[in-house]
């Protein structure tokens, strides 16, 4: 087995820069290296490549075995800051949960592992990802895989701020988002905004997107500042026309964090919840990681799926 260095978390202090810099890669190392891992079977995703405005862009493409010529539902998966899409790919474990619910994914990977999701201030990238968002859902529509009125956005992180970015640029192509550890930017615009319905998940515990608002992972430097989970899901709350929500206890069966469901009196077909896990961290909700991932990210519930909570509340939407 190849020996890892030990990271030292002691000694006398770095530069702020270099700390900082140290800090990161240390965190997408860890988390990399231990995020489960399976072998490969029929139907896994497979890579592919786009042009957009002359810069070449990838994506994995999951495509369930056994559904030739439907027009399937579609998730469009999107990774946090300093992942890549293979690594959300395996950390969230979509593709088993997808060929169980004939589902199509698409896991876009951003520039330099950053998404830019609308921010002004702290922005992680100038790339033009809606461009890319756009130029790969009209790639995989015209394979005849994917019905185009039941297409999803869902991120963790830096890709849950994108989704929120997506439902604000382009909501005509969307059915739905799911924003995982991750709340609204302060100053990121929504020029063309619509009712949709809107899943929430957030860990009170979470040290890089801070539940209540603030800086977004000051750790890094400037990132700029997140809204709090309350006021990201009133912005829906109003922007659906949504009543009062009711509160829903979870039994806590796997481990300890308590998991709490708001389900707001909504539309019809603009529905929105908001799952909050007590004392949860920067995760995703049913995830497998390991005790490293954890000690930097958080605990992460098990008793909750967020793969299994988003599904059924969008299917639950337009059924409506």
């Amino acid at each position: 087995m190849r020996k890892l260095a030990r990271i030292q978390w002691g000694g006398p202090p770095c530069p702020p820069m270099f700390s900082r810099v140290a800090i990161l890669a240390a965190i997408v190392i860890a988390v990399a290296i231990l995020l489960p891992t399976r072998p490969a079977a029929a139907g896994d995703a497979v890579p592919h490549t786009i042009d957009v405005n002359g810069l070449s862009r990838s994506y994995l493409l999951y495509v369930p075995t056994g559904q030739n010529g439907k027009r399937l539902p579609a998730f469009i998966m999107m990774h946090g800051s300093g992942s890549t899409d293979t690594q959300q790919e395996r950390y969230s474990d979509f593709d088993a949960f997808a060929q169980a619910n004939g589902l199509v994914v698409m896991y876009p990977n951003g520039i330099d592992k950053h998404w830019n999701d609308g921010r002004v201030i702290g922005h992680e990238s100038q790339a033009d990802d809606v461009g890319f968002i756009k130029a790969m859902l009209a790639e995989v529509i015209a394979q005849g895989v994917v019905d185009p009125k039941r297409v999803y956005a869902a991120g963790i992180s830096n890709g849950g701020f994108m989704a929120q970015h997506l439902a604000c640029v382009m909501p005509d192509a969307l059915a739905g988002i799911a924003v995982v550890a991750a709340t609204q930017p302060v100053d990121a615009a929504c020029p063309s905004p619509r009712p949709m319905p809107v899943i929430f998940f957030q860990g009170t515990a979470d040290k890089l997107v801070p539940f209540n608002g603030g800086p977004i992972a000051p750790q890094f430097g400037n990132r700029g500042t997140a809204m709090s989970n309350a006021q990201a899901v009133a912005i829906w709350q109003k922007r659906n026309g949504c009543g009062a929500a009711q509160k829903t206890q979870l039994p806590a069966k796997n481990d300890p964090l308590q998991v709490t469901v708001e389900t707001y009196s909504c539309p019809a077909g603009r529905g929105l919840e908001n799952v909050i896990v007590q004392d949860g961290g920067h995760t995703w909700p049913g995830a497998h990681q390991g005790w490293l991932a954890t000690r930097i990210l958080g605990p992460v519930t098990g008793n909750i799926s967020a793969n299994a909570a988003m599904w059924t509340f969008f299917q639950s939407q337009s059924a409506k």
